[in-house]
């Protein structure tokens, strides 16, 4: 994989300014990097502009040979448009590098403009955040690569599905009678109305799953029993209550949306701190995966990155959280189930 490394204006002084770690400089960041990128098997090109114009020009210059770029914008990030649209127009893949305090991590990232055109972001105040950004790369392209060897979920191959469709054939009813795909159930007939035709359905009114219940007259009834017709509704109440329980999964017209469980999200509303809450503690039930929860977090930190509504007043919260989840799959920032505890404590 070739990789293009991108250095902004007076990053060059790195290591000379105030709140920079001690003996991090280009020249070791550089080095680092070199070093990351073989272990991995890539190949680096490096450029170093205080100028915005050079670094679009690299981009440009360097879009058939690259496969990927780390890029630190360094100042340009709040404010340069020319730079996002350049990074835009390369369609490459671009992992932003920020370097910031952990205190103004969350911040800066939505200062950034090009947070909408990079494929991830990732703050930190040394290195690591370089290395962290070329092994974001190298993962997506190996993730990639394995999905063009591999089945598509849910849907078969042009050629399986052809050998699906022959085999399917019986007799005389054509190839539509294929096995792979099973044809709906047909409704129960209405055979068992002890004699009595029921009658049909209005055509203005909605599908539902089975027969429609016919309901007694009170002529019928007492002349079958023998009763009067105030006993039609207490026979027929069983059948009513029935009738009225939807089945599971069917649609039906003009009824109340069901109220959603406890930690899950309404339609159309944000993301709130009780939601992540119970992502957690799926994740300590084990009814949900380490890589999971990795998953999740990370798709809605991008919503919030690019301006999804969110619970009021704690935007900055759950960005800090959701990034500890999403980063808790790499061995540095692995959270042990205390941590996660204390993450749903720090939530309520």
């Amino acid at each position: 994989m070739n990789v293009l490394v991108l250095h902004g204006p007076t990053l060059q002084f790195l290591g000379h300014r105030e709140g920079d770690p001690p003996g991090l400089t280009l020249a070791e960041v550089d080095r680092r990097l070199a070093e990351k990128a073989r272990a991995l098997g890539h190949v680096l090109r490096t450029v170093q502009s205080n100028h915005e114009g050079a670094l679009v020009d690299a981009l440009w210059e360097q879009r058939t040979w690259a496969d990927g770029v780390v890029l630190n914008p360094g100042p340009l990030a709040p404010g340069s448009h020319v730079l996002r649209a350049a990074v835009s127009a390369s369609r490459m893949p671009v992992v932003e590098v920020l370097l910031a305090p952990a205190k103004g991590r969350a911040a800066a990232q939505r200062r950034s403009l090009l947070r909408e055109v990079c494929a991830a972001h990732v703050p930190g105040t040394g290195a690591e955040a370089y290395l962290e950004a070329l092994e974001r790369l190298s993962r997506a392209a190996s993730r990639a690569a394995a999905a063009k060897t591999t089945k598509t979920l849910g849907r078969a191959s042009e050629p399986a599905r052809a050998r699906v469709g022959k085999g399917g054939e019986s007799g005389g009813d054509g190839p539509t009678r294929a096995t792979a795909r099973s044809a709906p159930p047909a409704p129960p007939a209405p055979a068992r109305a002890s004699g009595r035709s029921a009658p049909a359905a209005p055509a203005a009114r909605a599908k539902t799953l089975g027969p429609v219940p016919a309901e007694p007259t009170g002529r019928e009834a007492a002349g079958r029993n023998g009763e009067a017709s105030a006993a039609t509704p207490a026979r027929s109440a069983p059948r009513a209550a029935q009738a009225s329980a939807p089945a599971t999964g069917a649609k039906t017209l003009g009824r109340a949306a069901l109220e959603p469980a406890p930690g899950t999200r309404r339609p159309g509303a944000g993301l709130t701190r009780a939601e992540v809450r119970s992502r957690i503690a799926d994740r300590l039930a084990g009814r949900l995966t380490p890589a999971g929860l990795a998953t999740w977090a990370r798709g809605e930190w991008v919503a919030l990155q690019r301006g999804a509504a969110v619970e009021a007043g704690q935007r900055d919260q759950l960005e800090e959280v959701l990034q500890a989840l999403f980063l808790a799959v790499q061995p540095r920032g692995a959270l042990s189930d205390h941590q996660l505890v204390e993450w749903m404590a720090a939530l309520e």
